[in-house]
């Protein structure tokens, strides 16, 4: 069986993402800082590991040893996110670039020899837009993790490892869904403003994730793919107007 590793994979997007590669019949090892919610320990063939990102020697330390213990690697997901309530900036910076550049060096030579591989950064539109409810750390964060994908997209390639990125929108998720829904105007707007003509959820972008993390895209590296139906092609006059008329 094919061996993936999910950072972040015990809540929101991350844990949907396990989900679904434990349905496509991967080895799913969830590393996070929080245990999943109970229903989730039995999702199969995925197993849980605690860490904190901030240990570099510890964390590098458990990398080898899931590898060791579970197989080489076939894929690899980043979904984490920096939660704690401390310096923005640092945090941000550190929890993004810091600790996806550690894992990329500790596990670049543990995947598989043979066989399809591929990394997926879960970015941000806020890579490239600017939001006011996010701190500039998230933005300098995002828009470095982009930049990530790209590097090493052309310096892994010879070794047969893909990466790309998957760039959601705002999503329903289960965290976040009963606000939307109960926000009845707030989530008409949306459904108004995005050509889809409704939300994303987190399984439109772990399905995404889910094709990278396959041979069915054994040729796509280096790339962002934005799951956001039509949203960010949308130039804001024209929103401005829909807006209006809504």
């Amino acid at each position: 069986m094919t061996h993936a590793i999910v950072i972040g994979g015990t809540r929101g997007l991350g844990r949907e993402v396990v989900r679904h590669l434990s349905e496509a019949g991967h080895i799913v090892s969830v590393i996070g800082r929080r245990p999943p919610p109970d229903s989730d320990r039995e999702i199969a063939n995925s197993q849980f590991f605690a860490a904190n990102m901030d240990d570099g020697e510890q964390f590098a330390n458990l990398l080898a040893n899931i590898v060791e213990t579970r197989g080489k690697l076939n894929y690899l997901v980043f979904c984490q996110r920096y939660r704690d309530k401390g310096d923005n900036w640092s945090g941000e910076l550190a929890v993004t670039l810091t600790a996806t550049k550690q894992v990329m060096e500790v596990l670049q030579d543990k995947f598989e020899l043979e066989g399809d591989k591929g990394v997926v950064m879960v970015s941000s539109v806020f890579g490239h837009f600017v939001d006011k409810g996010q701190p500039v750390g998230y933005h300098v964060g995002k828009a470095g993790l982009d930049q990530m994908v790209r590097y090493y997209a052309v310096h892994l390639g010879r070794k047969g490892i893909r990466v790309n990125g998957v760039t959601p929108s705002t999503f329903l998720k289960e965290e976040s869904r009963d606000f939307y829904l109960n926000n009845t105007a707030l989530h008409d707007l949306y459904k108004t403003m995005i050509p889809l003509g409704r939300m994303g959820t987190t399984a439109d972008s772990a399905k995404a994730i889910r094709f990278l993390c396959s041979s069915e895209a054994s040729f796509i590296n280096g790339q962002n793919l934005y799951v956001d139906g039509g949203l960010s092609l949308v130039w804001p006059e024209t929103l401005a107007r829909q807006i209006s008329a809504f």
